[in-house]
């Protein structure tokens, strides 16, 4: 009998230091649904998920600029497939925004949490609401930053309009034409990005001091991969009244790639549980260029679900 439950301490202990280990400050690697994945851990509470767009930057941008919510969660940010420090596909059938979710469901499981909250900007808020669609039983609740949901044509004609209220600015002609489809040429993101970047900041100052962060990588492969697999060519819109947990969407109002009136808007309109923080002035990072007003509604939307500072 004591043999036995010198066993059961054994294991239970065993568990317990696995769970500890997974969760540890800093670096981490697993093997999930055939791939590599690479995951960072920083932060004190519950458990978010925070997964990078998918297209092709890491997490790099994330984990330097989003610090203050290491307060209320313990944050996991993670490389999606093939960005950063994860492997990918051999192919883009692999590449799909079901394989993107998978991911998200096996990281939960080998973290050997029951819940979680989960948190995404741009592409991987895309990942967070269609994992809410489908997995909201898993979810303590969701935190979309400038989120995409439905690549349709009133988004495309949002983003037109934002992107001609910038003529006249010196960086319009040649970025304009890339993303109005003018340009067609096959930039590598390499030679696109210095193009297109100041479109995505409102006040394009801070544009500099947001390079000046160690941004991370950006993968050349995921961003042929996901204009082969269209990974988020999927509408989510008429889908998102299945989501059932408390939900924030948070835009900057000078968003014009995942903009107010196309996505944030109409986002809440479909969750009954969601709320919405618009920031002034602020285009697609909205808490680097509106710090003050960006954590601190966010805080207040925590404190409201009972997330407390630690």
């Amino acid at each position: 009998m004591k043999i036995i439950y010198c066993l059961i301490a054994l294991i239970a202990s065993s568990t317990i230091v696995f769970g500890q280990a997974v969760l540890t400050p800093g670096d981490h690697f697993t093997s999930i649904n055939g791939i590599k994945l690479h995951y960072y851990v920083k932060g004190k509470g519950p458990v978010c998920l925070l997964p990078s767009p998918g297209w092709g930057p890491s997490i790099g941008y994330l984990k330097g600029t989003l610090q203050p919510l290491e307060k209320y969660f313990t944050i996991v940010y993670y490389d999606t497939r093939m960005s950063g420090q994860s492997t990918g596909p051999a192919d883009t059938s692999r590449y799909t925004s079901d394989d993107f979710m998978a991911d998200m469901d096996s990281l939960r499981a080998y973290l050997q949490l029951e819940k979680v909250w989960v948190m995404g900007h741009s592409g991987g808020g895309y990942q967070v609401l269609k994992y809410g669609i489908h997995h909201s039983a898993h979810l303590k609740g969701i935190i979309a930053l400038d989120a995409l949901a439905g690549d349709d044509s009133l988004r495309g004609a949002e983003l037109t309009r934002l992107v001609l209220k910038r003529q006249g600015q010196p960086y319009y002609k040649a970025g304009a034409d890339i993303l109005l489809g003018k340009d067609t040429s096959n930039y590598t993101l390499a030679q696109s990005t210095p193009l297109i970047l100041p479109f995505y900041f409102h006040d394009v100052t801070k544009m500099t001091a947001f390079l000046q962060l160690d941004i991370g990588q950006m993968s050349e492969k995921a961003a042929v991969y996901t204009g082969a697999a269209r990974i988020f060519g999927e509408n989510l819109l008429g889908e998102l009244g299945k989501i059932t947990v408390p939900t924030l969407v948070v835009v900057g109002d000078d968003d014009f790639v995942c903009d107010k009136v196309s996505q944030a808007d109409r986002i809440v309109k479909h969750i009954p549980s969601a709320e919405e923080i618009v920031v002034a002035d602020a285009g697609h990072f909205c808490w680097f260029e509106q710090p003050t007003t960006f954590f601190d509604g966010v805080e207040t939307w925590l404190k409201k679900q009972g997330v407390k500072e630690q």
